[in-house]
């Protein structure tokens, strides 16, 4: 203010300080897998300031690391409080869970050769229906073993999974042992003032090591004396 002579002017000051307003970032939405690590939210968000706070869904307070064994999905709101006269900001991220596939644990089986066709899925335990099945030759496969077209060997189950999670893969060992052959049937006529006879020796194309057994099922020695049997 100017002043009339002989008084003097006079003055004062005002002093603006202008705060910066909080910034909570860009809202951001997050896919998790429910048998995944636990994540950071803020990394979620776009842009945001450091050193504000998390709640949980329904309000409770929150460590703004999601641990999907644990925690619910739903919205988590973080806050960043303002220096006065600056307000609070606020913004979101929405937080949604797929599953995992299991395969369940590795199985085998062993089948004879004339076996009928075998579900390799049984084979499996806990396993989630719906995958698909790969054979020895890493070519797909229906999943039921037909020992008598298909090869002994590793079949492989294959569960597909939505992001981020992971697919599961699980397997079944397939043996295949040859069947028995007893050979083919034959008739033996013998003299009743013979010797004995080795009836083994009268079959084409049998396995050895069976056993025999007499007329009425009792156990038989496999050679035929015309004067007692």
């Amino acid at each position: 203010l100017t002043a009339t002579a002989p008084c003097l002017s006079d003055f004062a000051q005002v002093l603006v300080t202008v705060v910066a307003p909080p910034d909570a970032g860009g809202d951001g939405s997050l896919t998790v897998c429910d048998q995944g690590a636990p994540t950071v939210l803020l990394a979620a968000l776009v842009g945001p300031d450091a050193g504000g706070t998390w709640t949980a869904p329904g309000g409770a307070a929150f460590t703004g690391t999601y641990d999907p064994a644990v925690d619910a999905t739903g919205v988590y709101t973080y806050t960043v409080n303002g220096i006065v006269p600056c307000a609070a900001d606020q913004s979101t991220v929405t937080v949604d869970q797929t599953g995992a596939p299991d395969a369940g644990s590795d199985g085998a089986t062993t089948l004879c050769a004339n076996s009928t066709p075998t579900d390799l899925f049984s084979g499996l335990m806990g396993a989630d229906p719906g995958g698909t099945w790969t054979g020895p030759d890493g070519l797909a496969h229906s999943g039921t073993v037909d020992p008598v077209i298909d090869g002994a060997g590793i079949y492989t189950y294959t569960l597909t999974a939505a992001p981020p999670c992971l697919g599961d893969q699980s397997e079944v060992t397939v043996t295949i042992i040859a069947a028995p052959d007893a050979g083919a049937d034959a008739v033996l006529t013998v003299c009743d003032q013979g010797t004995g006879s080795d009836l083994f020796a009268q079959l084409v194309g049998a396995d050895a090591g069976g056993t025999w057994s007499a007329p009425g099922g009792n156990v038989f020695s496999g050679i035929y004396d015309p004067l007692t049997d």
